[in-house]
């Protein structure tokens, strides 16, 4: 008897499975299919960075001396200051915070005007730090919700 090859055959006497050429297109179609797992798209276009209304941003504070309990009294203050009708008598307004020992005062200098869509106003701060007085200069902003966004905060350069 003659012994074959542990091979099967399908009914025409051929042998199952794929053929090398088979094979070989097989295997690359699975390459190129699978290939593409490895790609990494960059989805920064679809990414927004927008600030939401659900998160307040955290405003900035004038001076970095200032704890932020005497920023949260300054910052009522500067929002009343920047809040002030344009053409009033524009006096300035004052601060205090017993715990700290520190105070200061808002003036506005100018007229309101819009900074993308925002009413914005420049004013002169002082800032009495104990032993030390420090006076600014810059730009803010009220927000709707309360607190101020400020802008451009320097050294105030005199008159």
């Amino acid at each position: 008897m003659i012994q074959r090859d542990a091979q099967k055959l399908d009914m025409g006497g051929r042998p199952l499975g794929l053929s090398p050429q088979c094979a070989l297109a097989l295997s690359a179609l699975l390459t190129f299919a699978l290939g593409g797992c490895s790609f990494s798209i960059p989805l920064g276009s679809f990414m927004n960075s927008d600030e939401t209304s659900s998160i307040k941003p955290k405003h900035a504070v004038l001076d970095a001396e200032l704890d932020p309990s005497d920023w949260r009294i300054a910052e009522a203050a500067l929002e009343k200051a920047l809040r002030a009708k344009d053409g009033q008598d524009q006096e300035a307004v004052g601060w205090s915070n017993p715990a700290t020992g520190r105070s200061g005062a808002f003036q506005p200098v100018a007229a309101s005007f819009a900074n993308e869509g925002k009413s914005c106003r420049a004013f002169v701060a002082r800032i009495a730090l104990g032993e030390t007085t420090r006076m600014l200069q810059a730009v803010g902003c009220p927000q709707d919700g309360g607190g101020v966004t400020l802008a451009s905060v320097e050294d105030w350069k005199g008159l």
